[in-house]
């Protein structure tokens, strides 16, 4: 598809354009995306409530309580821990004046574990999420502002449907005694030995209605 693809005068990328794009898919639109996943299932086989109460809403077809899932795993542990910027004009933040040309990082962790925006912090609640979309302020896993992730709408699309389609198959369970330990990999935060889990082939259950199961 794209080296089919043409831009609006009909020409076609050249070797660069294309190497770049693929560069894009593979780290930006892979990795990351992977990234959350394991820490997504190392979050889930050590909380068996919500892995129970996400099983049962896939067997249902529902998507609410994997989104409010995706989201709190997002936020206890996002993959990439900081949003670089270079000021193009200077900054008034808490009494502090920042000239052009300063680069600021905000920290993505502390943001989404802050005490006076999130209950329990560091407790895995995806409950939190349920009422409403999480906060632009508070909760900032793909970056925010004009800079935001393009991607973040698909790698969330990609985090629910494959949640979806493992636990239709698989009944999960911890392969470990201990949470992953967080380890640097090139820019992002993964799970020190990756997320190891057992898995066993599960009875695939369909709780809707016949109408619903034929559509």
């Amino acid at each position: 598809m794209l080296v089919a693809a043409q831009f609006e005068g009909g020409e076609p990328m050249d070797d660069g354009e294309i190497r770049d794009q693929l560069m894009t898919l593979l780290l930006a639109g892979h990795e990351t995306t992977a990234t959350g996943l394991a820490w997504t299932f190392d979050l889930l086989v050590r909380h068996p409530a919500v892995l129970e109460r996400l099983v049962a809403e896939v067997d249902t077809g529902e998507q609410a309580y994997a989104r409010a899932v995706v989201s709190e795993s997002l936020r206890l542990r996002p993959v990439v821990p900081l949003a670089g910027r270079r000021l193009a004009s200077p900054l008034r933040v808490d009494g502090h004046v920042l000239p052009a040309g300063t680069d600021v990082s905000p920290a993505i962790w502390l943001a989404q574990t802050r005490a006076d925006r999130y209950a329990e912090p560091f407790a895995f609640r995806p409950e939190r999420f349920l009422d409403g979309a999480p906060s632009t302020s508070a909760w900032v896993p793909f970056g925010g502002g004009v800079r935001r992730c393009i991607g973040a709408a698909f790698a969330e699309m990609e985090m629910r449907v494959a949640l979806a389609e493992i636990l239709r198959h698989r009944t999960l369970r911890s392969a470990s005694g201990h949470a992953e330990h967080v380890a640097r990999r090139n820019v992002t935060f993964s799970p020190a030995g990756g997320t190891r889990v057992i898995a066993e082939l599960r009875q695939i259950v369909d709780t809707r209605n016949p109408a619903e199961a034929a559509d």
